[in-house]
Parts: structure tokens; sequence; C-alpha cells
């Protein structure tokens, strides 16, 4: 049975002090008229609202200069509301397989400080507490800021609500890994820990293309492939957090054995290694491709010759592309959804990852004919993962489940 609370108006007062600096965070400038067109709010509560953010260092003004208004007209210049370079900042963390990144954010999702540690191998799981612990230490001794929390964002699959990393494959033996009450424990800050591909989803919800569209799917190439969901305006974590993991969808049940017990998963088929093989088998056909002269071409090296129109790098990319396609109809038949974000890493601008994915998925979803599917490339590009570790507490602090340190 649900349980129902009530509110009083201390509680009203605030979701409505939250709901102000979520707006002025989320739109890195906005006015006191726009805040209260936007909330249905009077101007006077608005009016006492940011006059308390302000008071608190949470927010400030700006004066906009005359070019940076939008007419010529005379009168006042407008006052525009931001956050205060002494607000409360969060420290994100994000966990590749072979990169550790941590960066110190504010609550609009900007990354102000970040420190990168790549490696080949992990000793022990020491080593990766390690890791993250200097970076930390590192970027609390550059800023005078408070430091609201720690969140953790990480390849899967993982428990979140009990900040255990499980067993991600090929991740150095590591497993049913307590990182969330280590890292509470060294640095004495609330930490938490989420699926990277939910953490990318909840940076386009909060700070990117999806913040208008109320449900969509996040899908992140990287070393794998995860997708986050967004429904109904809210990130969509599972019951332990191990939603989206669309990589160990199994697209051939009479496929070859994967490291997480099933057979045939989407991970064993659209990966950068079988590209290189594709490549590899396909180049005679193809001597004039930039791509026959790297040894190992990376993914960036294959996507950015595919925006070029290389034919050998469209040809590997229309293959990847099919098999991650099997796997999203499934996902967007059974939920219904005709929005997807993809994010990934790319030099070069283009959309060739988006237009075949559209292509494939015209033809085939269930609501095609009748409804327009948007595949959308991330604003982010791949770092909305790192992004959405910022965002996962600073939905927290939004949505008062974590107090705002000041």
């Amino acid at each position: 049975m649900q349980k129902s609370t009530g509110s009083n108006n201390q509680d009203v007062k605030q979701k409505n002090r939250m709901l102000v600096l979520k707006l002025i965070a989320t739109n890195k400038g906005i006015s006191r008229v726009d805040i209260a067109k936007m909330t249905g709010l009077s101007k006077m509560t608005i009016g006492n609202i940011v006059t308390e953010l302000i008071e608190e260092n949470l927010v400030t003004e700006k004066i906009l200069s005359t070019n940076q208004c939008a007419s010529n007209n005379y009168g006042r210049k407008p006052i525009m509301l931001i956050l205060s370079p002494t607000s409360p900042c969060i420290c994100g963390m994000l966990i590749k397989r072979e990169l550790c990144q941590i960066i110190l954010g504010d609550l609009s999702g900007t990354i102000l400080e970040q420190i990168n540690y790549q490696y080949t191998t992990l000793e022990n799981n020491e080593a990766l507490i390690n890791m993250l612990i200097q970076g930390f230490n590192t970027l609390k001794e550059r800023t005078c800021r408070p430091i609201s929390a720690i969140s953790i964002a990480s390849l899967g699959p993982l428990n979140s609500p009990a900040g255990i990393i499980l067993n991600p494959p090929y991740f150095y033996g590591i497993e049913n890994f307590p990182i969330v009450s280590i890292i509470e424990e060294l640095t004495g800050l609330p930490a938490f820990l989420v699926n990277d591909a939910n953490a990318g989803a909840l940076a386009e919800k909060l700070y990117g293309i999806g913040k208008d569209i109320p449900n969509f799917t996040y899908l992140h190439i990287m070393n794998g492939i995860g997708a986050g969901l967004v429904l109904k305006d809210s990130l969509y974590n599972g019951d332990s957090g191990q939603s989206g993991e669309i990589g160990h969808t199994s697209i051939n049940f009479a496929g070859p054995q994967c490291a997480c017990g099933n057979k045939g998963c989407l991970d064993l088929y659209a990966n950068v290694d079988n590209m290189r093989r594709k490549i590899y088998d396909l180049s005679p056909f193809y001597p004039q491709s930039p791509l026959n002269k790297i040894k190992s071409p990376t993914w960036c090296d294959i996507i950015d010759c595919a925006n070029n129109k290389d034919t050998l790098a469209i040809i590997a990319i229309e293959e990847f592309c099919s098999y991650v396609s099997y796997a999203l109809i499934n996902t967007l038949n059974l939920l219904n959804i005709a929005t997807l974000i993809v994010g990934y890493d790319s030099s070069l601008k283009g959309f060739i990852i988006e237009d075949i994915i559209k292509n494939k998925l015209s033809h085939t979803l269930l609501s095609a004919d009748y409804e327009n599917i948007s595949v959308i490339h991330s604003q982010f590009n791949g770092n909305a993962p790192l992004i959405g570790s910022i965002a996962f507490v600073a939905d927290k602090i939004f949505s008062l489940t974590l107090p705002l340190l000041k």
C-alpha cells in the first residue's frame, strides 16, 4: 500500500524555493519575470525567494550589457539571475574500464575542475579507491567552495541503492565492491552510485536536449552499450539500479556465451573489435580508404571517416547500427518511446550514426507508421555520463531528498 504524506506551509515554501533554484541553475541565466511565468508563482513570492537565495550566496544577479539584450530599446537593462560563484559544488566520478574521471561541478552541470586517470589494469579494489580519493583530495584543495556530496557513475551491473559495484564483465576481477560506504568513510561526505547510462539520461533531462521531453531513451556508446530511460519526466532506475543494460540483452539466442552468462548479447556483436575485423576483411576492395593507413582504428577514427563519407567506414558503421537497432526495437516497442538520444565520442560534426539508426527504426518499430521517430545526437557528445554524475546529486537537492550544504 502506497503511503500518503501530508504537507505544511514550510514544505510548500521549501519546494517553491528549490523549484526557483532549479530554474536558475538549469537555465544559466533567467529573469524574475520568466520564473514567475514558468512557475505560476506571484512576483512577490518570487522576489522573496530570490532575496533569500542571494543573501545565502546561492544566487547572484547579472545585468546584461547592451549587446546581450534581445532588442535595442531604451530603458532598464534586464537583470538575470545566475548561480553564485561561491555556491556549493558537487564531486562527480566516472568509472570506465580504462579511464577514471573526477570532476567538481556546480548545480548548473558546469564542470569547474577535472582530473583524468588512465590505466590498463587494476591490481585490486584498493587501487581503484586510491585513484578516486587522490583525485577528490586534489580537487578539494583547489576550491574554497563547500562540496555537498559525491556521485559515482560507473559501468555496471550495479546495486545502486546498496552502493555496490556487482560484477562488470572484463573489469579486472572487481566484483561485489561496496564502493559507496568506503568513499563516504574516507571523505565524510554522502556518496551515491548510479549506472553510467542512467547518469547520461539524467544529464540530458536536467541540462540537455531532454529538458522538455517527458519520455526518451538515452543510448550511450562507450566501451560497451548502455541505455538510460526517462519516463514521465523522471529517471527510471529500476529496483536496484540495473535498468538499461541493453548491451546484455540477447540479439541471437543461439549466439556465443557472454561473460554476463547470457547468450548472443548485443555487446558481443556491436563493438569496435568487430568493426576493425570488418574493415580489415574489406580493405583490399577500398584501397583509398584512410582507414587502411591506421593499424588499429579507434571508434573516433571510424566515426570521423564515416562522417567524411568514406565507404569502408560507412559499411562498418552500417553493420554496427544494424545490431544496435535489433536491441532498440525490442526496447522501444515494449515502452512505446519515440525519442532516442545518442551519446558517443567523435571529433568531427556529423550524424551518420543517428541517420542510420533512424532509418532502421522507421521501417521496423510498431509505432513508426503513426508516430514520428526522433533520433538525436547528445549535445554533450560522449560526456553525458560524466555530467550526469553531477546531475544525479543536483536532482536530489532540487527534489529535497538531499540537503544543500552552505
